[in-house]
């Protein structure tokens, strides 16, 4: 009786340390989401003062700029209007001048007894001077002259006004959010949806991602790459670190000509499934190099064949073999998807997938009817599958815009993913049976050189 009840202390322990644990997992997340509020919010207030600041400036730098030319256009209108009727004046003051001195000089005449000065009258009268008094300029009318005025808007002061008071839009949310992100290969499957209004239509998207957690990053030091632009709601980011954190973000806009939207919610996602890479090569017959993603076709080894370092074709992924480099073609020589690593001569066997050359494919060792483009330089072979009931795997198979698709019934009692290793590494990444196939390549030529992503 007395152990039961020690026993049932100990389990009421257990019990109050695991909701010690589940509420502790409960601060953190609060912790994170007040983290993101406030940080988001200090990031738009220092956003919308910058933003005012400059939208001061400018204005300011605008209307002092329009004020000039106004006062400019005034001025020019002044002196061309003036100077006319300044040389008018002028001509006027010297009129006035010229009939000062005819007064003047008609006086002298008339004070010294004209009656005895004929001949100086008579010059006189004959002077070009005295002669010219009867010619006064004309000047123009009032409403043939310039009279300054200026139209200014009486509500423009309100437009303006109005105008600014519609800039800016705080969003408690942007209106394009990433959903998940899917482990791939060395890769990220990041998704995101539209949140907009529904009279707001977002037909672009652009997603960027950088190195390491939003948390830590800030606009000093943030280097942000784009990653895709276009009309897709997912996009698979590749040659990404595993174990290393990265930030992604995402925005849209409707159409072309019209701004982005504000940036997603930063998300943080992290690979931990190894990018796709040949294993050992036996014999050295294979020079590897890229990190064991290229693979070179040397003179040395007696082996042809060539796999990948464990099972890591998974169903639900791509796997995309490139030919960087070709030779002579060998009987025998080609690409292929495995359940085992034990196929060190020949291809055409049952459990493999086999795409020679030519462009054959064999299904367990049975050539299938529908054939593929020759594979050669610069020809990029994709291989996708999908786990379908009663443990059969549809292939699709597809280079140069030809595609072979069919189902494949697949024995697993012999495929390497049951052992612990590989459970151990891809369980996180699918829950389809822990199914995984081997990549090989087999070249009897050397110089051949294949790339797998």
């Amino acid at each position: 009786m007395a152990a039961e009840m020690v026993q049932g202390v100990i389990e009421i322990m257990d019990s109050a340390h695991n909701y010690q644990y589940e509420l502790a997992e409960v601060i953190e997340g609060i912790k994170n989401l007040q983290y993101q509020i406030n940080s988001s919010s200090d990031a738009s207030k220092k956003q919308v003062e910058e933003h005012f600041t400059r939208l001061k400036s400018a204005l300011i730098a605008a209307m002092d700029k329009r004020l000039n030319q106004l006062l400019n256009e005034i001025e020019h209108i002044r002196n061309t209007a003036l100077k006319p009727l300044d040389e008018c004046k002028t001509l006027v003051d010297e009129s006035l001048k010229l009939a000062a001195q005819v007064m003047e000089e008609g006086t002298l005449i008339l004070s010294n007894e004209p009656e005895k000065n004929m001949e100086k009258i008579i010059k006189f009268k004959d002077n070009p001077m005295t002669k010219s008094l009867s010619s006064v300029p004309a000047i123009p009318g009032p409403s043939e002259v310039a009279c300054v005025n200026v139209s200014l808007s009486p509500d423009f002061q309100k437009q303006m006004e109005s105008v600014i008071a519609m800039e800016g839009k705080v969003m408690a949310r942007a209106p394009v959010q990433i959903i998940d992100a899917i482990e791939k290969p060395g890769s990220l499957l990041i998704q995101w949806a539209d949140e907009a209004d529904e009279d707001v239509e977002i037909s672009e998207f652009w997603l960027q991602y950088a190195m390491g957690s939003y948390k830590n990053l800030n606009e000093s030091n943030a280097v942000f790459h784009t990653a895709y632009v276009g009309l897709l709601t997912s996009y698979l980011t590749k040659h990404l670190r595993t174990q290393t954190p990265y930030t992604f973000r995402v925005c849209g806009r409707g159409e072309s000509d019209t701004p982005w939207s504000a940036w997603s919610i930063p998300r943080v996602a992290v690979t931990t499934i190894d990018h796709y890479q040949w294993g050992p090569s036996e014999g050295k017959a294979y020079g590897l190099s890229n990190e064991n993603k290229t693979a070179t076709r040397t003179s040395e080894g007696l082996s042809h064949v060539l796999f990948s370092n464990i099972a890591s074709f998974l169903p639900g992924n791509t796997l995309t073999i490139k030919v960087l480099d070709d030779a002579d073609k060998s009987p025998g020589d080609g690409l292929c998807i495995s359940l085992t690593n034990t196929k060190t001569d020949a291809f055409g066997q049952e459990g493999v997938i086999y795409v020679n050359l030519y462009g054959i494919v064999f299904v367990d060792g049975q050539e299938i009817t529908m054939k593929l483009p020759e594979i050669k330089k610069g020809s990029v072979v994709a291989f996708q599958a999908e786990l379908l009931p009663n443990r059969k795997v549809r292939v699709s198979v597809q280079t140069e815009n030809k595609e072979v698709t069919f189902d494949w019934k697949v024995d697993t009692s012999s495929n390497s993913t049951s052992t612990a290793e590989t459970i151990m590494l891809f369980s996180s990444a699918t829950t389809q049976n822990n199914l995984g196939f081997f990549f090989g390549i087999k070249f009897s030529q050397e110089d051949w050189k294949i790339a797998v992503d």
